[in-house]
């Protein structure tokens, strides 16, 4: 077998974690930004799973602005600033991920 070397460009880290972490306005916030179809909106980088949202977080320079240009709670963005803090670039929310210790949990 031969030995690829991948750029870092091009590795993605991430992490999941529960849906828990979002208020109700934040579903419907982020279930209206990724169901957007015109090019180059938030559907680019939001995307609905089926059980939650994979979020591009390195898909924009500031991502925690547009998030609360778009009506993201401070606690849901507390937890995206965290993950950005860490160096990753994607979070999957998600109906089946684990509670995070340490973040805001809401029961909807």
């Amino acid at each position: 077998m031969v030995a690829i070397e991948l750029p870092v460009s091009a590795c993605f880290c991430g992490i999941q974690c529960s849906t828990a972490h979002l208020t109700s306005a934040d579903n419907d916030c982020l279930w209206r930004a990724s169901h957007r179809h015109e090019e180059y909106g938030e559907g680019e980088w939001i995307h609905f799973t089926g059980t939650g949202y994979l979020l591009r977080l390195s898909a924009w320079r500031h991502p925690l602005l547009r998030l609360k240009a778009l009506g993201l709670s401070r606690s849901a963005r507390r937890l995206i600033a965290t993950a950005l803090h860490c160096r990753l670039s994607l979070i999957h929310l998600d109906a089946l991920g684990d509670v995070l210790p340490g973040f805001d949990v809401f029961d909807w």
